[in-house]
């Protein structure tokens, strides 16, 4: 079962919204919230070539290969589980797929502020245990329950999960 970078974060920020993707329910396209931030993925650090493509899981916004370096821009306003456990999932991937990249730095341009996060020999097993959860998860016959969040209401799936 393939999991997308995308299916990790998840993971993290909501189960319910992992299984709800990963069985082709995306209403993302019309949220507001998404579309901000991919414009600001398509604004910031507009030199750079973008959009780089990691097989079927995910996209990197853009990478500095002969430094071992990729970035990931985010509209979050403060790093969070969810972005690190995506791009450490990235990270992995590459490292897995023959890549010499042992850093992610990920941008935060609405705050400032960027937070880089190194290769560690212990991440490994941290995303095969990602991995494996998400495997459950998305392999359970129907989406976990609702649970309201915080976030819920500026969540692209909100209206389908109060429904």
């Amino acid at each position: 079962m393939l999991i997308k970078g995308k299916e990790i974060e998840y993971l993290y920020v909501c189960i319910r919204k992992l299984w709800l993707f990963h069985h082709g329910i995306r209403p993302e396209m019309e949220n507001q919230n998404v579309l901000i931030g991919m414009l600001i993925g398509e604004t910031t650090f507009s030199r750079r070539e973008k959009e780089i493509a990691l097989g079927e899981i995910g996209v990197i916004d853009w990478a500095e290969f002969k430094h071992g370096r990729i970035h990931e821009t985010k509209k979050s306003k403060c790093p969070g589980d969810a972005e690190i456990a995506q791009t450490r999932y990235y990270l992995w991937w590459l490292r897995k797929n023959g890549a010499n990249i042992d850093t992610c730095v990920i941008h935060y341009p609405k705050q400032k502020i960027t937070k880089e996060l190194k290769w560690g020999d212990l991440m490994t097993e941290d995303v095969e245990n990602d991995l494996k959860r998400a495997r459950e998860i998305i392999g359970l016959a129907a989406p976990p329950e609702f649970k309201e969040l915080k976030y819920c209401r500026s969540c692209a799936y909100f209206e389908f999960c109060i429904c």
